[in-house]
């Protein structure tokens, strides 16, 4: 592009010519609050979520996703919420089958399905937006 005497020229030739270019790649925010927002929207876009307990789903994915499996006793010990609440967060997460239960005695061991991690993985890195499919 050639250079005129006239700056504003100058600008509006630059836009013309780059106007076509992809935006600028800006990384998605990886900090704790940022993935609680997206878990969080990802959950409300599938219609799971307690009332007037924010973050409670969000929070019980994030301590659920190391581990192969948990009690809802764990989970609540770990999350300092009491059992009846997590209980009732893990049983909204069946439907959508993004969790699944074992029984060994009078325990359930609650873990993601293959379903819940392919779903997990994208929010937590962020390279999925908070309407994240699920395919079952």
């Amino acid at each position: 592009m050639k250079a005129t005497a006239d700056p504003l020229v100058d600008l509006f030739a630059q836009k013309v010519a780059t106007r076509d270019d992809p935006a600028p790649y800006v990384p998605p925010r990886q900090d704790r609050a940022a993935i609680l927002e997206r878990l969080e929207a990802a959950l409300q876009a599938l219609g799971v979520r307690l009332r007037n307990r924010r973050h409670t789903m969000a929070r019980l994915c994030l301590a659920l996703a190391p581990h192969p499996r948990r009690t809802a006793v764990q989970l609540a010990d770990e999350l300092a919420l009491n059992r009846q609440t997590v209980t009732a967060a893990l049983a909204a997460l069946l439907p959508p089958a993004l969790l699944a239960y074992e029984k060994e005695g009078r325990s359930r061991y609650y873990r993601f399905t293959r379903a819940g991690e392919d779903w997990l993985l994208p929010l937590l890195t962020g390279e999925a937006g908070p309407g994240a499919a699920v395919e079952l």
